[in-house]
């Protein structure tokens, strides 16, 4: 059974949804919501940019963004609404990437394309600041939310650094050494790369059970999950994270996964069952995210193709393989952002945001109810 089902958004400047929103607009969103049927919001108030206004000196403060301009009152209007119209509320937080504009941290690499700065677990005093994130964003938001959501986006880099802490890795765990690891003999159907896979999930569980010890230490009494990554391929599904020991070691968390390129055309069935059938099989509460009012990019083989039609084989993906909980990424496009854009979207199939956002809560009402 689907126990939630509702929408994943962002604050933060330069995705194209929610980050100019006024209070008026949260209104109508939630209303929307709430006559829609749907019983659940994530709020992403820290992606690539950060879309709340924060004490930390490290964090980019664009005046643009009108969470932040508003001093974070427009944020607690759309928990507190959210809530009194009976919904599940959680927050998504990214811990590992950057604006370089003042987190001046060494040991980062650049990322889309060459504006932020990505960091590995391993980097010196990244964990630090970690703790100072999620610390602020609970003293601040904590009581308002039901969850919390952790994501380690692109953590899992071969920085040198790491090496030293692989190696140490290896021999407690006997595993071959760093240089071993280049010599392998590949055998058929052999994931080459197993054991850094199986190191950084390691020293994801790590980070995980820090910030779990930090939020738990401020008061916080939610959910926790984390967003394991999936890559999508022409010919395989991949994901980064060694699944089984998440579950032994986080047995309390759940996991957010996605199909890796919001495209439920390639690798379908594959797809959900690393995505849904494989950690619930082990036990892990599995959230399920996937394509809302969103144009993003998709791999240009694949062809054109409508939200419709997405959210059609989407509805119809969720019925059959059954995740914990549903969400749409997106729920509007104001601005020509790089993950919604209102100049991209009629190439989607719709003239303006709201309608594509009514007309995808009318097929989750017809189609799961």
């Amino acid at each position: 059974m689907i126990k939630e089902i509702g929408f994943w958004d962002y604050t933060c400047p330069r995705h194209g949804s929610l980050e100019r929103y006024t209070q008026a607009d949260w209104d109508e969103l939630l209303d929307d919501m709430a006559s829609g049927g749907v019983n659940s919001l994530v709020l992403g108030v820290k992606w690539l940019t950060t879309g709340y206004r924060s004490r930390l000196p490290w964090l980019d403060q664009d005046s643009a963004c009108s969470a932040v301009a508003s001093d974070n009152a427009l944020i607690y209007h759309a928990l507190g609404g959210a809530r009194q119209r009976g919904l599940k509320v959680w927050l998504l937080v990214v811990a590992t990437i950057f604006s370089p504009e003042r987190f001046d941290l060494p040991g980062g690499f650049s990322y889309w394309p060459g504006e932020y700065v990505v960091y590995d677990l391993d980097c010196p005093g990244l964990a630090e600041r970690i703790e100072a994130l999620y610390v602020e964003v609970i003293d601040l938001f904590g009581e308002q939310i039901d969850g919390l959501i952790v994501e380690l986006e692109f953590c899992d880099g071969e920085a040198p650094h790491r090496i030293p802490i692989y190696n140490a890795w290896a021999i407690a765990n006997n595993r071959p050494d760093f240089a071993a690891l280049k010599n392998i003999r590949l055998e058929p159907r052999l994931y080459p790369f197993s054991h850094w896979r199986d190191f950084t999930t390691s020293r994801r569980i790590d980070t995980l059970k820090r910030i779990e010890q930090t939020v738990r230490s401020r008061g916080f009494t939610g959910k926790l999950a984390s967003i394991i990554e999936i890559d999508n391929q022409p010919a395989v599904v991949m994901g980064n994270v060694n699944q089984e020991m998440l579950a032994k070691a986080l047995p309390d968390w759940a996991v957010v996964t996605y199909d890796g390129i919001y495209d439920r055309r390639r690798n379908r069935l594959a797809t959900m069952d690393v995505c849904i059938h494989q950690p619930k099989t082990l036990g892990l509460e599995t959230y399920y995210l996937t394509r809302g009012v969103m144009t993003f990019n998709i791999p240009p083989e694949l062809g054109a193709t409508s939200l419709e039609d997405q959210w059609r084989m989407e509805l119809e993906d969720a019925a059959a393989h059954q995740p914990d909980i549903l969400w749409f990424m997106g729920s509007d496009a104001r601005l020509d952002g790089l993950v919604c854009s209102d100049r991209l979207l009629p190439e989607w199939g719709f003239a303006e945001p709201r309608s594509a956002r009514l007309r995808l809560l009318e097929m989750v009402k017809n189609q799961l109810k």
